[in-house]
């Protein structure tokens, strides 16, 4: 008989293991330990033993387990406390097997009925910013792109329990060794206007942010105006650990590029992320991932521009609670 119940604090090891037999793929780590779950897991603040759900076979007085899903919540629109109406499935993992679908199909029901009873109207299968309450380091990249396609249980799990496709994300990635920014009359014009400011661990700027990276190395890059002093840009990058250690380069995670509308489409994302790259090359780092939505042709275009390029795909999925 198989048990479906909520998270015990001795599941720990099981959850390893269950983890460690999952099919190896690009942006999910594989040597996944229990303290590396208690920083980016058990020790959230917002952590729900109910809402990471167990699958246990019991043969006798032997239990075997079989797989969890783990569901939890988005944060609310000015990132200060958690937002029950919006649920998110943040991981399902189940052991390889014969019943394999039958296990994900049911723990799947479970973290969508946990969801709705705690009042979720809509929920997302897969965390994307600011609907990643978890896994951050773990899965993903540089941000959690929904369900990586390579994510096959999962994926497969989504579209059976009825779950669409809103967005497509791109994930692409930039190796530094010998970088050069681009360069051509319009970049050489913005030099001469702009100047860039850089900041080593930024104060977090909001609860959500704290909850979510204020552990990790992170540095901020600001573009000036040089006559003014006005802002006219910034993006992050963030150590993306422990993923990257199996990378082989020193990575950092690009995240919050933004340009005011008004000033899009001049080039001064493509200054500004370039010279942070020049300045993360410049400090050892050897590996930059981005991801952008598919639709997002602009971002899309200026990370072409400085030599990025497409390593995985991520699909946003959700469903309304009935």
């Amino acid at each position: 008989m198989i048990e479906y119940r909520s998270f015990l604090n001795t599941d720990s090891p099981w959850i390893v293991d269950i983890w460690r037999q999952q099919p190896a793929f690009r942006g999910q780590i594989s040597n996944i330990t229990r303290t590396l779950l208690d920083h980016q897991v058990f020790g959230k603040p917002y952590f729900d033993s109910r809402g990471l759900i167990m699958a246990v076979l019991q043969e006798g007085n032997r239990s075997v387990p079989l797989g969890f899903v783990h569901a939890g919540f988005a944060a609310n629109s000015d990132l200060s406390d958690l937002n029950h109406g919006t649920g998110v499935v943040c991981a399902l993992k189940v052991v390889p097997g014969e019943r394999q679908e039958e296990v994900a199909d049911q723990l799947l029901d479970r973290a969508f009925q946990y969801l709705g009873e705690a009042g979720a109207t809509r929920v997302h299968f897969g965390s994307h910013f600011p609907f990643a309450p978890f896994y951050m380091g773990l899965y993903g990249g540089s941000q959690i792109p929904g369900l990586l396609v390579d994510d096959k249980l999962a994926v497969d799990a989504a579209r059976r329990g009825g779950f669409e496709i809103d967005d497509k994300i791109i994930v692409m990635e930039r190796r530094l060794t010998g970088f050069r920014t681009f360069v051509d009359r319009e970049q050489m014009s913005l030099r001469r206007r702009y100047q860039i400011n850089a900041v080593a661990d930024p104060l977090e700027t909001s609860w959500w942010e704290s909850c979510t990276l204020g552990m990790a190395e992170r540095d901020r890059f600001s573009v000036y105006d040089k006559a003014n002093q006005n802002v006219c840009g910034s993006v992050q990058f963030w150590d993306m650990q422990p993923l990257a250690s199996g990378y082989g380069y020193k990575a950092r995670g690009m995240r919050d590029l933004n340009v005011p509308e008004e000033l899009r489409r001049g080039g001064i994302a493509t200054f500004l992320v370039g010279e942070a790259l020049r300045h993360l090359m410049q400090q050892g780092v050897g590996l930059v991932e981005a991801q952008t939505r598919e639709s997002d042709q602009p971002a899309i275009g200026v990370f072409r521009k400085l030599g990025f390029e497409v390593v995985g795909q991520g699909l946003l999925m959700s469903r309304a609670v009935a």
